[in-house]
């Protein structure tokens, strides 16, 4: 009996907290066993979206996912998107994540220190990074630079994703490949550094 209380008071913790770290989000937030850490002032969730968490969680017990948004950072969520177990997703300071709708699969990492724009219906695999900087700078580089993802993209597994690429509308980022220059729409690329390997694609 002091089990089951104790999970009823820890769900209903879960709830009264999500419902106040989100209260300004118009969409809907549907957390279970999730960990969000929001870190510093003015972080905000817009848009009108669903934001899923963890959906296979119950299933398979696996680990949970971690978004952290810093100050003045900003996620915007305009459809359904889901992440699964084991994502890391974190806004530094003033960069913005912009989602639209598909899925992150597991152990999926996101650094977003400018700008990261994700389309509608993408389909992203497992252990796929995506980052708009380096972190560390080359003497005469520039160490940030926007993302942009467009929709119907496939990204497969262990892809990694860096600074100022821009991904083309029904584009196949193969499984593993580093992706440093833009894709164009509807190629497939693979490789490190990727290279388009097939034109006028299609995938479903």
């Amino acid at each position: 009996m002091y089990k089951i209380r104790k999970f009823i008071q820890i769900e209903l913790f879960k709830f009264i907290k999500y419902n106040l770290l989100f209260r300004s989000f118009k969409g809907t937030i549907i957390p279970f066993k999730s960990s969000i850490l929001i870190k510093g002032k003015n972080a905000e969730i817009t848009g009108n979206g669903n934001l899923v968490l963890n959906s296979n969680t119950i299933k398979y017990n696996k680990r949970s996912s971690i978004i952290r948004l810093d100050d003045n950072s900003k996620l915007t969520v305009n459809g359904k998107f889901s992440f699964y177990y084991g994502s890391d997703v974190i806004v530094f300071a003033n960069g913005c994540l912009n989602l639209g709708s598909g899925y992150f699969n597991s152990d999926a990492k996101i650094r977003c220190s400018c700008n990261i724009t994700i389309g509608n219906d993408v389909a992203i695999s497992h252990n796929v990074t995506i980052m708009d900087a380096d972190f560390h700078n080359i003497e005469g580089t520039s160490n940030r630079a926007p993302v942009k993802i467009g929709d119907h993209v496939w990204i497969g597994t262990k892809a990694t994703i860096l600074k100022g690429v821009s991904i083309g509308n029904g584009a196949v980022i193969a499984a593993g490949a580093v992706v440093t220059n833009n894709v164009p729409e509807r190629t497939l690329v693979a490789g490190v550094p990727a290279k388009v390997v097939k034109e006028n694609i299609e995938w479903c």
